[in-house]
């Protein structure tokens, strides 16, 4: 599942990559893109639907996970619509659900291999802060809970959709807040991370609503 907000420069490219990786059920989830989004998925064999719930991107996460749990797939797995996240690396948090029992899979862009131009350093100690904090809260360790990469057994997603109420990038950290909460097996793998195509969503006063969740979810 991909969500998307008016990613027609790399929407066709990275729906294209994830088919030839093997996920022949992709879907775009979109945000009401004003640009040629939906047309470019489209014309890249996946399948496209408009988010339900309002605006952001936790919508668009809710509604995959809902068509989801409406089909009879055994593995949700999610990566960010910029072509930051690599699909191939998706194969390997699948076999962490598989070989190592795991109900939810996070990519850490923190520990894997990114390109140097691909995280501002703002947004790679933020980051880092958050997903020590939120992990600590746990007693785990954590890098990036921020990720656009994630993979969910359908148990997981049975037990984590009902719950879930973010409508915006603070949707990451309530998956992984309500993933503990639910005593679900979390796991953490090293991802690469590539510079999006497109401009980015994430302005400064996201950055500040995303805080204001993050020391929510702490002291929750």
């Amino acid at each position: 599942m991909i969500p998307t907000l008016n990613e027609a420069e790399a929407i066709r490219s990275l729906a294209t990559e994830a088919r030839q990786c093997g996920f022949l059920n992709v879907l775009v989830v979109d945000g009401f893109s004003t640009d040629r989004t939906r047309e470019a998925a489209e014309e890249a064999g996946a399948a496209v639907v408009l988010q339900q719930f309002g605006k952001g991107k936790g919508c668009a996460v809710r509604t995959g996970m809902k068509l989801f749990l409406e089909g009879r797939d055994d593995v949700l797995c999610m990566i960010d619509g910029d072509a930051t996240n690599i699909p191939s690396h998706l194969l390997e948090m699948l076999l962490v659900t598989k070989e190592r029992g795991a109900d939810v899979v996070l990519g850490s862009r923190i520990r894997g291999r990114r390109n140097p131009e691909a995280m501002g350093m703002l947004t790679y100690v933020s980051n880092l802060t958050v997903s020590f904090l939120l992990g600590a809260k746990f007693r785990r360790l954590f890098t990036d809970v921020q990720t656009g990469y994630w993979a969910f057994t359908r148990s997981a997603v049975q037990k984590i959709y009902p719950q879930l109420r973010s409508t915006g990038f603070e949707i990451e950290m309530e998956v992984f807040v309500t993933s503990f909460k639910e005593k679900l097996k979390v796991c953490e793998v090293p991802v690469g991370f590539r510079v999006r195509k497109g401009s980015s969503k994430f302005s400064f006063r996201l950055r500040l609503r995303n805080l204001y969740f993050a020391l929510k979810y702490l002291t929750s």
